[in-house]
């Protein structure tokens, strides 16, 4: 099968992760991926350390420039500037309107659009030769199921579409206007007809998903969640065991993955600044690490953040860290923080890796997805990320059990063990021999 995907090592991108695990095990249930992405040089998220090699064959592209390329040189080459004296749309408030309807339009799809015709170029190639039987794309970023479409439309294989985040029912992070929202919902009504499965990877999105598209069968959209790489766990050899509370040892809050949108580790700040200055938690006893790339939260330093509020000390950037040390370091912490504002038919794909680690954890989240899943499998926390109380009231609970030396237990291993990408990668497989079942007779791999 091809495994188209934009995202996959050397990045180290949530996505790139989800989507080498996948490819990884699928032999497992006798799919071989061909992997479908781009060179290493267009890499996003790259660390020092790389991820796991993948075993399997990979096929790398160029990319085209972007149309928003030739925006940003003819911008320069004009001299037009934002706040510039040039004012052809009659003031800078119509100068502005005009400038956010051309970007919507530029940015239809994505930002990624320079890799659809390179990627579908060399698709065709691959699957002509090789015995190709089925399609799998996964997005964002959503050129990927472009490619896809136009690979499927082609070659009449049978394809699944992997979306690990909702795309016109989500918030959108470009600048959009009622066109280009109207040409989205279009591609990707385009994407919904041609798939043979669409898989999200939450209940709440395939609802939303079956809603939106009630004219096609509510057996296309499946819900096949993310989760972690049960294999890299073992590798490391990490044990699950009490993370002792020695007057010589600190109290560890962690935070794994990027601070990007509405993530701020502020409210935890916050919290620990009251509990430090009651004399409820000592000042020397305690640690924030923040792993990954953590430098800035809504355009803000995280260091300046934190010295606002007067825990400086306490907080420890580490930036980036190789698998298996940021592993480690999850199942040496305390508490794992979660930062998830805003989602209701998301969940972080950090979060199966951080159940895996069996340590508490702190969602400040809103009702939904990832609070469902928290309820059920225990050993956690929600918060709504507004409630200060009750963020300092969680903080306090789990600091004094651990002060006390009677720590509390993440979710039991039973409650996630089917989040293991060995198991997921069935499913997936269960989905391409049901559509290679519902070939027309005669049909015939590629």
């Amino acid at each position: 099968m091809l495994f188209v995907t934009y995202h996959f090592p050397p990045s180290m991108a949530m996505g790139a992760q989800a989507c080498t695990q996948i490819a990884r095990y699928l032999p497992l249930y006798g799919w071989e991926p061909v992997v479908l992405t781009v060179k290493e040089r267009y890499a996003e998220s790259l660390g020092d350390a790389p991820e796991r090699e993948f075993p399997g064959r990979v096929v790398r592209t160029g990319l085209l420039p972007h149309p928003l390329a030739f925006y940003r040189s003819l911008k320069s080459l004009l001299h037009f500037e934002r706040n510039g004296t040039a004012d052809p749309g009659g003031g800078p408030e119509n100068q502005g309107r005009l400038r956010r309807w051309l970007l919507s339009l530029l940015l239809v799809g994505d930002g990624y659009t320079g890799w659809l015709l390179p990627a579908s170029l060399a698709g065709i190639r691959t699957i002509h030769g090789a015995s190709v039987q089925h399609l799998l794309s996964s997005g964002p970023p959503w050129t990927g199921h472009l490619v896809g479409l136009l690979l499927a439309r082609i070659t009449g294989l049978p394809w699944t579409a992997h979306f690990r985040d909702p795309w016109t029912q989500g918030a959108q992070s470009k600048p959009v206007s009622a066109a280009s929202m109207r040409i989205d919902a279009t591609l990707e009504r385009m994407i919904i007809k041609r798939a043979a499965f669409v898989v999200c990877v939450t209940d709440q999105h395939t609802e939303m998903m079956r809603r939106v598209y009630a004219g096609f069968s509510p057996e296309k959209f499946i819900t096949i969640p993310n989760g972690f790489d049960g294999g890299e766990w073992d590798s490391i050899g990490t044990e699950l065991s009490v993370v002792d509370s020695r007057k010589d040892t600190k109290f560890t809050i962690t935070y794994s993955g990027t601070l990007y949108q509405a993530r701020n580790p502020f409210p935890v700040f916050r919290a620990l600044k009251v509990l430090i200055d009651a004399g409820e938690i000592d000042r020397d006893r305690v640690l924030v690490q923040l792993i990954g790339w953590c430098d800035l939260a809504e355009g803000r330093r995280v260091a300046d953040i934190a010295a606002d509020c007067g825990i400086s000390e306490c907080v420890n950037m580490r930036g980036p860290l190789a698998r298996p040390e940021a592993l480690k370091a999850l199942t040496g912490s305390n508490l794992l923080l979660l930062l998830a504002e805003g989602l209701t038919a998301q969940i972080p794909g950090k979060t199966y890796e951080y159940l895996r680690a069996g340590r508490p954890i702190l969602a400040l989240t809103s009702e939904g997805a990832l609070a469902d899943l928290l309820r059920r499998t225990g050993g956690a926390w929600v918060v709504d990320q507004r409630d200060v109380a009750g963020i300092v009231a969680a903080v306090r609970e789990i600091y004094r059990r651990w002060n006390d030396g009677r720590p509390l237990a993440g979710a039991p291993q039973a409650s996630v063990s089917g989040f293991d990408r060995r198991v997921l990668a069935g499913r997936f497989a269960e989905l391409f021999t049901r559509s290679a079942r519902s070939l027309p007779a005669g049909a015939k791999s590629h």
